[in-house]
């Protein structure tokens, strides 16, 4: 990673136009398949190519544990983190069953877990052992917020040169949906009361008080909402940085990032904020239940895959998604075409 604001080619229109052109030939009604089009048409002109490649994927699953967490934010104790990041790799968790119903490879790695996971096949990015208490004080400092992004950059990096051709983020933190709402609020310019969520089911009055926290925060620190480095050291956390950084290597090399829930909609934000245009190279695959996930969607101009009502994280929306890509995949290798059946539909 030479720069955090990377020169990025563009995608390619001439593939995205190639790519509906064929799907249009296909035997089936103009538009019949829909979002499963425009998905394939993405991927693309991220791709730049027709012969889309999505065999090997890997989710990237960054945690990091968070300060806020000690202010009553969330129901999930903070020990669950390096729990479901051992868990994991132990093919226990939510991601992992699903990645394995997928056929996608699962990497977890410690961005800043307050927890020593050496020895239990986390990969070690460690920055420190969580951020601070965005109540008292900035979570982070410049450049450790910049080592976040560093770290998930050159995960993201070793996947790729792995042989990888679609990366998933997904991420591990109890108390995340805090930090993910203070961003969104800040970049977006929108009142925390419009994106603060109940997370893990909170109350209505642990909700009132996650609120008033964001706020606080918000005021006591300032981000500065044109930059996003200083956003995500003032109210940030680790685990959405390695994100950022793994979008700005996935779109570097033109490799389709595949985004799950709220939380990587925050890192989503961040990334085009710090790097403008970066979402072409995005692939929203769910809607999150979360109050601020149509905001943040909206501002990205993603429409998602799928709406299945869910708030699990960890990755395992986009680990959904890739039954939806492996179908479409199939149809483009597998369907005929008007032509082949002399079909003409008459309009």
């Amino acid at each position: 990673m030479q720069t955090m604001k990377p020169h990025l080619g563009g995608i390619s229109q001439e593939c995205r136009d190639a790519m509906q052109t064929k799907i249009n030939g296909l035997a089936k009604p103009v538009g019949g398949l829909g979002k499963l089009e425009a998905m394939a048409v993405r991927i693309a002109g991220i791709e730049q190519t027709t012969n889309l490649r999505t065999k090997h994927r890997c989710c990237l699953v960054f945690a990091a544990d968070h300060g806020v967490e000690r202010a009553g934010v969330s129901a999930t104790p903070r020990k669950v983190t390096w729990q479901q990041a051992i868990n994991t790799l132990a093919g226990h968790t939510t991601v992992a069953a699903l990645a394995k119903a997928n056929n996608c490879d699962v990497k977890v790695i410690d961005v800043g877990v307050d927890y020593d996971l050496s020895g239990t096949g986390v990969i070690d990015k460690k920055i420190v052992m969580g951020t601070k208490n965005m109540v008292n004080e900035p979570a982070m400092t410049r450049d450790e917020a910049v080592q976040s992004i560093r770290a998930g950059y050159n995960v993201a990096q070793q996947a790729i040169a792995a042989g990888n051709d679609l990366l998933l983020v997904g991420e591990l933190g109890m108390g995340n949906t805090t930090p993910a709402s203070a961003i969104i609020s800040v970049i977006l310019g929108v009142p925390a009361e419009e994106v603060v969520g109940r997370g893990s089911i909170i109350s209505d009055k642990r909700l009132a008080h996650k609120t008033a926290v964001v706020n606080q925060a918000i005021r006591d620190w300032q981000p500065d909402a044109t930059d996003a480095v200083d956003v995500l050291a003032k109210v940030g956390g680790f685990e959405i940085g390695a994100k950022v950084g793994a979008m700005i290597c996935a779109a570097e090399n033109k490799t389709p990032l595949i985004l799950d829930g709220f939380i990587s909609y925050s890192a989503a934000v961040l990334a085009e904020r710090l790097v403008p245009g970066i979402t072409d190279y995005l692939v929203a695959s769910h809607f999150s239940r979360e109050i601020g996930s149509q905001k943040a969607l909206n501002w990205l101009g993603l429409t998602p895959l799928l709406d299945l009502n869910m708030a699990v994280g960890e990755g395992s929306g986009a680990v959904i998604s890739l039954g939806l890509i492996d179908s479409m995949q199939s149809i483009l290798e597998n369907m005929n075409t008007l032509a082949e059946l002399d079909i003409r539909y008459v309009k």
